[in-house]
């Protein structure tokens, strides 16, 4: 407690001394300004320019006006590079401090070589967002190492390798911002060093999946009983949505996405959408959390995926704690600096995304917290399973912004993925493009025994759709840990 009060006392006094050094001088009718007497410095407070005995700023560890951010006599006297044996990056002070050059911090940054990496032929899958890092290097250190926080997947086959850039930023001291005063580029590490980097596993946590949902558990001889008994209640879970009858609403809302048009009446509208532009999840699909993940989002996950065990039995899903496993990333980062750029939230302003096609992965920005996190994620794993936006007020897919921000599958959402992956249903078309199959509206009349008359209704009367609740669904909500 005493050397809290002595080091806030010693910044009274400093500000004490300037200001009464400024006292001074007006008194003394001194002129203030940058030419200095010999063996005085300039110093500059809140604003207000004025001299003090270079002793008594050296004592008082003043920073002057001479020891400029980007002065020349600290950046021409430190050393650095990139050791590309351990990947560290070290710089040599050469007995300097870089507080006393008015350098707030002093930063590694790691980007990737083409601003375009996520487009290339080949796609990265995402991992090169993990690769855009910014690094404080320490000032009180004569030779700072900073190890690189370099990353990679082993999407081999999928993930085309680029070369990374390396460079070095200080921040300058008395902004009320952090302001990068200069950059310097140190080096470019090449493609050949890539398969060096740290391979990137997902986030796991252990107590939240059911064993049946770990793609890659190894079970003991002693727990196979149990492993065997959790399985057969999995079995049970699928069989329970067997029942689960289908509904006219639910195909009218596949049969309609929204369109961006400003309005005086909104910013959004509906849209029809032939439901075989839908594409379905037709081989085995393994998430991966990578990133600033946190273990809520692990549980968001696995609620999700024990409603879907019964609404879509046709669906093969699960998670893994190894990278060879998942088919399907979700990679958790800020949206800020090169890489919101980069993924292109900073400048649409989203917060989320789902990269469709071949590319096939999720993007969340992980400065969310709550429930808003918790919907982000649903809705964007609802896209990889072939859902579109609405406007309902209750669905995980809403762009209806006035309305609660829905961390579950709703009733809408569910009756929707209940035909997306109904085990009556083949999908009989195929796109090359994608290499997913689709649905036909009138085959899922057909072949559900839908009323073409109901659906219609609903399509021309969309909203009303959205206010469908089906009782025989509420257990849905509840298995999600939602009580109506």
């Amino acid at each position: 407690m005493a050397s809290v009060w002595i080091g806030s006392w010693g910044l009274f006094a400093v500000d004490e001394v300037g200001a009464s050094l400024t006292h001074i001088l007006e008194k003394n009718d001194l002129e203030i300004n940058s030419v200095l007497k010999p063996g005085y410095v300039m110093h500059e407070k809140n604003g207000v320019k004025f001299m003090i005995k270079s002793e008594t700023a050296e004592k008082m560890g003043v920073i002057t006006l001479e020891m400029e951010c980007d002065s020349e006599e600290f950046w021409d006297n430190i050393e650095y590079e990139v050791d590309l044996e351990t990947l560290e990056f070290v710089v040599d002070f050469n007995n300097l401090n870089y507080r006393d050059y008015k350098i707030r911090n002093l930063y590694v940054i790691t980007e990737p070589y083409s601003p375009d990496a996520a487009d290339w032929n080949h796609s990265t899958k995402g991992f090169e967002y993990h690769n855009f890092t910014k690094t404080l290097v320490p000032h009180y250190h004569d030779v700072a190492t900073v190890r690189l926080p370099l990353y990679k997947s082993n999407f081999a086959s999928l993930e085309k390798t680029y070369p990374l850039n390396i460079k070095l930023e200080a921040t300058s001291m008395g902004a009320s911002s952090s302001v990068a005063c200069v950059k310097e580029n140190v080096t470019t590490i090449p493609v050949e060093r890539f398969r060096d980097f740290e391979n990137m596993e997902p986030f796991f946590a252990d107590g939240i999946f059911e064993p049946y949902d770990i793609e890659n558990l190894q079970i003991e001889a002693s727990g196979e009983d149990a492993f065997i008994e959790k399985f057969m209640e999995y079995q049970d879970l699928r069989k329970s949505g067997a029942e689960l009858p289908s509904l006219e609403a639910g195909l009218a809302l596949l049969g309609k996405d929204l369109i961006f048009e400003p309005s005086n009446d909104g910013d959004y509208k509906w849209e029809d959408q032939p439901v075989s532009y839908k594409l379905l999840r037709n081989n085995k699909t393994v998430i991966g959390l990578y990133g600033d993940v946190i273990k809520s989002d692990l549980e968001d996950v696995n609620k999700m995926i024990q409603a879907l065990h019964v609404v879509a039995p046709g669906l093969d899903i699960s998670y893994s704690s190894e990278t060879k496993d998942v088919t399907l990333p979700i990679h958790f980062t800020d949206c800020k600096d090169k890489l919101g750029k980069h993924i292109g939230c900073k400048t649409e302003g989203f917060v989320g995304v789902y990269f469709a096609n071949f590319k096939d992965y999720i993007w969340i920005d992980s400065s969310k917290r709550g429930d808003y996190r918790s919907h982000i994620i649903i809705h964007e794993i609802g896209h990889a399973l072939g859902l579109g936006h609405n406007l309902c007020w209750t669905s995980a897919m809403t762009y209806e912004f006035s309305g609660p921000r829905v961390p579950y599958l709703s009733h809408i959402d569910l009756m929707q993925l209940q035909i997306l992956y109904h085990p009556d249903l083949t999908p009989t078309s195929y796109n090359y493009k994608t290499a997913k199959r689709s649905l036909g509206r009138q085959e899922v009349i057909n072949k559900l025994g839908l009323s073409e008359e109901r659906v219609a209704y609903y399509e021309d009367n969309i909203e009303e759709a959205c206010y469908q609740k089906p009782g025989v669904y509420d257990y849905l909500i509840e298995l999600q840990g939602i009580e109506n």
